[in-house]
């Protein structure tokens, strides 16, 4: 596997398991991560209107994504193309899901924006409540995070059965 898309990849898994914006996950630097015995923890987040967010990883995602970070020297930014440079565009990384999702096969749009949603709706799956889920996205209104959660049957189920 080649090294730009091992980096993709690990971008868009930091997308599908943190809930951030694409333009916050490249500006992620690696001073962002917390890492604790080689597990990336959270990610130090600076979203809309410069407002700082701390974002806890899963553990499975922050195990490879630790094992990532130890790889070759980096410079300041994670998605950095090469040590020293910016990271890579928005436009770039949507290029390459592009890419991605032509070679599997999958003929549906899917932009790296959407990963947020699902992320939302994975943590209220799992429990979490829509405020915290709030606070994790870093969104203004309760309202926009209603939108970005989409509360699965079983869920719903076990809420009423618990009546």
């Amino acid at each position: 596997m080649t090294a730009t898309r091992r980096r993709y990849e690990l971008l868009f898994g930091l997308l599908l398991n943190s809930g951030l914006r694409i333009s916050e996950a490249l500006g992620l630097k690696v001073a962002d991560v917390r890492l604790v015995d080689g597990t990336a923890k959270s990610v130090r987040v600076i979203g809309k209107g410069d407002k700082e967010r701390l974002v806890p990883l899963p553990e499975a995602f922050g195990q490879v994504f630790g094992f990532w970070l130890k790889d070759p020297p980096r410079g300041e930014y994670l998605f950095a193309r090469t040590v020293g440079q910016k990271p890579v565009s928005a436009q770039a990384a949507r290029a390459y899901r592009r890419g991605m999702l032509k070679q599997a096969g999958i003929e549906k749009k899917i932009s790296p924006h959407q990963l947020r949603p699902t992320d939302a709706t994975h943590r209220l799956n799992a429990g979490a409540e829509r405020v915290d889920i709030k606070a994790l996205l870093g969104h203004e209104s309760i309202s926009t995070t209603q939108i970005d959660t989409h509360v699965g049957q079983a869920r719903m189920e076990r809420v009423v059965g618990r009546l």
